[in-house]
């Protein structure tokens, strides 16, 4: 029982090296990370010198302050997340955070291919432009911008996601007869072919 005892002991510190070095191996580039597992390796066989301990003290100290700093950034990082009410679509292309659902087992593979509709906003106010009509408030001002020939940006309420605004510009030139001009086109990083695509997938 003894030895059962003293293996176990020696497997849990053998696990606890082995995390140890992987959290340092993220926090360290790979020179200091081999240099520290030199030194380390020196520190276990009692044949490191005491500039050698020093130098371990040093990159282990670099690490605990990368590692603290990359904590305070996550904070602050959370904390205008939160201080701005910043969705998950501001961060995030549509096809991104399906991923990382899929990913959670959160929808199921066969959902990939699911184009999300337009998600516009206007005066504060978000509106999806489902297969329905727009409601008259958002409708008629964005319908006045794109057939004056101005940038529709403000009304894109995901002007990240290439492929909603491809399919926001679309939906648009097929109601109103206009063409959005490429200049605004190149403002939401989007192509030609981009909006051609959509339109056909709008025709089908």
């Amino acid at each position: 029982m003894a030895a059962l005892s003293k293996s176990g002991r020696s497997l849990n510190a053998t696990f606890r090296v082995f995390i140890y070095a992987k959290a340092m191996a993220k926090l360290l580039s790979d020179p200091e990370f081999q240099r520290f597992s030199e030194l380390q390796q020196k520190q276990s066989s009692f044949t490191i010198t005491s500039e050698e301990a020093d130098e371990l003290r040093d990159i282990v100290a670099r690490a605990q302050k990368k590692r603290d700093d990359r904590a305070a950034a996550m904070q602050s990082i959370e904390t205008f997340i939160q201080q701005f009410d910043i969705g998950a679509d501001e961060l995030f292309t549509a096809d991104q955070i399906a991923d990382a659902a899929r990913n959670f087992g959160l929808i199921p593979a066969a959902k990939k291919e699911r184009v999300m509709p337009p998600q516009l906003s206007f005066n504060g106010k978000p509106y999806q432009w489902t297969s329905r009509a727009l409601p008259d408030d958002i409708r008629v001002p964005l319908f006045e911008a794109f057939t004056s020939g101005a940038s529709v940006k403000p009304f894109i309420a995901t002007p990240k996601d290439t492929t909603r605004c491809a399919a926001t510009i679309a939906r648009l030139e097929r109601e109103t007869g206009s063409v959005y001009a490429d200049a605004w086109l190149e403002e939401l990083a989007v192509s030609r072919a981009q909006v051609d695509e959509a339109l056909a997938k709008l025709a089908a």
